[in-house]
């Protein structure tokens, strides 16, 4: 992995972390113990495959820490290991680091811990975004049909803003998109969960550009089946302004 110029590495036994040069005193002692323990203030969120928190750090600083855990039929059989020599936590904080770099809004990866080698378990811990709610529950949230419009519309200039910069996230949905209001009234997003994500030569091709915003409609009819979340005149909205960032139609 090509590690950014603000990061450092640091390895105790078998477990090896890369963390934020000026957090490696912060976070170092702690991701690099032989077991990784959670401090008692800890607090357990929603998703991420049931191995999410969000703490403080001794300075302040509101961390999320996410535990690789894998979905689908495999995790009947295997749950939190992994195997192959491509860490899944270093790749993302490359492919993250990467992204940030080309103006994409990805949550900034603080450090990345892998226990093993060939066979590992891994964790990422990200700065939290305040105020923030992924876009399922901010739309559950909404309060009117101008809100609604602003979160839909918000995505859509997200998700362009990804396809422009040449980032192809393989498993976009509603709960990995987090939008939050900002002091002018605005809406801004965030994504997250750039694991498994790749990055091309910008921008994205069509191809790709289809096969990420299929995975994002799949998504939105399991999370909203019924269609309370959003009108037919807010997807036409999501494509609209999904066509006039990208300058090209929204192949959904």
């Amino acid at each position: 992995m090509t590690l950014p110029e603000s990061y450092v590495r640091m390895r105790f036994g078998a477990v090896r972390v890369v963390v934020r040069r000026d957090l490696a005193s912060v976070l170092g002692t702690w991701l690099l113990a032989p077991v990784l323990t959670l401090p008692d203030e800890a607090e357990a969120l929603r998703g991420g495959r049931g191995a999410v928190w969000r703490l403080a750090l001794p300075d302040g600083l509101r961390v999320v820490l996410r535990c690789n855990r894998r979905g689908g039929w495999l995790a009947r059989v295997v749950r939190e290991t992994y195997l192959g020599p491509w860490h899944r936590p270093l790749r993302e904080l490359e492919v993250t680091a990467e992204a940030r770099r080309r103006g994409v809004p990805a949550a900034e990866i603080l450090a990345v811990r892998v226990e093993g080698g060939l066979v590992y378990r891994g964790a990422v811990v990200t700065a939290e975004v305040p105020d923030a709610a992924t876009l399922v529950d901010a739309l559950r949230a909404s309060p009117d049909a101008g809100t609604r419009r602003a979160l839909v519309e918000g995505a859509a200039r997200t998700v362009a803003g990804m396809h422009q910069a040449g980032l192809l996230h393989t498993d976009l949905n509603l709960t990995n998109l987090l939008a939050r209001r900002v002091a002018t009234g605005g809406i801004e997003m965030a994504v997250l969960d750039l694991d498994r994500a790749r990055l091309y030569t910008p921008p994205l091709a069509r191809r790709a550009r289809r096969r990420t915003l299929r995975r994002l409609n799949r998504s939105w009819h399991k999370l909203d089946p019924s269609g309370a979340l959003a009108t037919a005149d807010d997807v036409a909205a999501f494509r609209a302004t999904y066509a006039s960032q990208l300058g090209a139609p929204c192949v959904c």
